[in-house]
């Protein structure tokens, strides 16, 4: 009796182990936005590396800070969307299986923002990365001074961010993260009443 309780008390231990790694890896920051990188200047090129855990579609984003110009109540005016030369290179050699994707954004479509994030957000391409592991990305502006003029003035930021469109992500690994701890304390729990029989039988 005592032996299966102590091997039914390992595998709830595993599978609360198991859920939190899943959760603070899948789940985890980087893995939904590895890349922020400064938006390079003219003629000017940033890299950076970096690593997922698992593989998906990748939006490609501009965030630019909105000038503090604009004073009025409720939102900021739409602004229109900006032209770039953006070359785009993300690569990946793991082992024998080697990746390359290489995209032109010629422009940023304007897809949210406000007055009280201060920021507006744009996207210019969707990438596919095939699968878990390390890659790096290189964004290169080829001579083209004019793709946003708030850049210039403001500054901005080149985001990788995961594109999986599912607004239940969040809760399912806030759950999963709740089940994990909870599996790891029925775990100890059991450890201790082992324990408490044993002492009992002495």
């Amino acid at each position: 009796m005592k032996n299966i309780m102590f091997w039914i008390t390992l595998v709830i231990l595993v599978l609360g182990l198991g859920c939190l790694h899943v959760r603070y890896t899948r789940g985890s920051n980087e893995n939904g936005n590895p890349v922020n990188l400064p938006f390079p200047g003219a003629g000017l090129v940033v890299a950076y590396p970096f690593y997922i855990e698992n593989g998906g579609r990748f939006e490609v984003r501009l965030i630019v800070p909105i000038a503090d110009a604009y004073n009025s109540v409720g939102m900021p005016p739409t602004p229109p969307n900006p032209k770039s030369k953006l070359k785009i290179t993300i690569d990946s050699f793991d082992g024998e299986k080697e990746f390359r994707n290489t995209q032109y954004i010629e422009e940023f479509r304007h897809i949210g923002g406000g007055r009280f994030l201060r920021t507006y957000f744009f996207t210019g391409a969707t990438i596919e990365l095939p699968q878990k592991g390390d890659y790096s990305i290189e964004i290169m502006n080829e001579d083209y001074d004019e793709v946003f003029e708030n850049c210039s003035k403001t500054g901005g930021m080149i985001q990788l961010r995961r594109d999986e469109k599912l607004p239940e992500a969040g809760l399912f690994y806030a759950l999963l993260c709740v089940l994990g701890y909870g599996l790891i304390s029925i775990s100890i729990v059991g450890m201790v009443i082992i324990k408490v029989l044993e002492n009992l039988k002495k």
